[in-house]
């Protein structure tokens, strides 16, 4: 029988103490009615800290926070990170909107049974862009270009006697520098939990507070990072199908819902082939398409994977991501043992 109550009780605990570890930081909230809402818009910085990562997670809308099952959990929720198998590695190109483009690289690996150490690197490049007076006279050119370096941990912190629910924790920190003419740096933190629920039909629930921190100050005035708090949830009913949903509050936004679908299919233990596709209600609202949509391939070690993303009149976008992980990949729900508390030898299919 399952201990619901103990569930509820830590699930609770967990998301108060991800919505307190965020407000502190962002105390301006209580003085500017503005924040998470509408009105918001534009009044926090380092946007490029809300690019997605990886090919899979952005053809999926974005709704991986309670997946989070590869070195990318580094951005989506730093907890997810025990279901990595030995190490995982990540690398991305993004070809954005225009002449922005942005790279990806992230690494984890496996301390022990029960703890993952990680770290990534994020760099964008905007391009280059005329600089002019305030009369129109030419002045050259400058290069703005963004850095964003995290370290992460990640731990399984709780394992049920009945073995059908673990929960795992994981924090991260960011140090993150942006240069338009002048430059600013800056540092944040993340945190995440989620829990793994071994039943029948296996799912898994998530809450993350991201980019907690102060602000970025180019010249005289300092603004704020966009913190980020999200509920998530991802359920298996069957064994290649996956679906997620994120629930987001960000503080430069109104909240909005994040949707996303996979379908694979297995030739043998080590294949995979993915169909991918997602929905994003803030960028509909805003007229930015909306809907995402991509494909993937795993084999043994390696998996490529591709995401198209329509943002509307301000034209398509598409990313490319390279994993590999070791000894192979292994989702969480199809390994024999029922648990992440796992060792390595413990790590294959059922």
């Amino acid at each position: 029988m399952k201990r619901s109550t103990p569930r509820i009780k830590f699930l609770t605990a967990a998301a108060a103490a991800c919505l307190w570890a965020g407000l502190p930081l962002g105390a301006g909230a209580a003085e500017d009615p503005r924040y998470f809402s509408a009105d918001a818009v534009g009044t926090t910085t380092a946007d490029f800290l809300n690019l997605p990562v990886g090919a899979r997670a952005a053809a999926m809308g974005g709704a991986f926070s309670a997946i989070s099952d590869d070195a990318s959990a580094i951005y989506w929720n730093p907890a997810g990170l025990v279901q990595i198998p030995k190490l995982s590695a990540v690398f991305m190109r993004a070809q954005y909107l225009e002449e922005i483009s942005y790279q990806y690289a992230a690494y984890a690996h496996r301390l022990s049974y029960d703890s993952v150490l990680a770290a990534s690197v994020l760099m964008t490049d905007i391009g280059s862009i005329k600089r002019t007076d305030i009369s129109g006279n030419t002045l050259g050119s400058f290069t703005p270009r963004d850095q964003v370096v995290t370290l992460s941990y990640s731990k399984a912190i709780l394992e049920f006697s009945d073995k059908d629910i673990d929960v795992s924790m994981g924090v991260s920190v960011k140090y993150i520098k942006s240069q338009i003419v002048g430059s600013a740096q800056s540092y944040a933190g993340d945190i995440g939990v989620m829990t793994y629920n071994f039943s029948d039909i296996p799912y898994r629930l998530a809450v993350t507070a991201t980019n907690m921190g102060g602000g970025m100050k180019y010249d005289t005035e300092s603004n704020p990072l966009p913190l980020t708090l999200k509920l998530g949830g991802a359920i298996n009913p069957f064994r290649n199908m996956l679906f997620a949903a994120d629930v987001v509050f960000p503080k430069q936004n109104k909240p909005n819902v994040l949707i996303g679908a996979e379908l694979a299919t297995a030739p043998n233990e080590l294949t995979r082939l993915c169909l991918r596709g997602g929905f994003n209600t803030q960028q509909m609202g805003d007229g930015l398409g909306g809907v995402s949509m991509g494909v993937g391939a795993t084999l043994h070690f390696f998996s490529l994977d591709y995401a198209f993303v329509p943002m509307g009149e301000l034209g398509s976008t598409h990313r490319i991501s390279l994993t590999f992980d070791f000894p192979f990949r292994s989702p969480v729900f199809q390994r024999r043992d029922r648990t992440i508390f796992t060792k390595m030898k413990g790590i294959s299919f059922k």
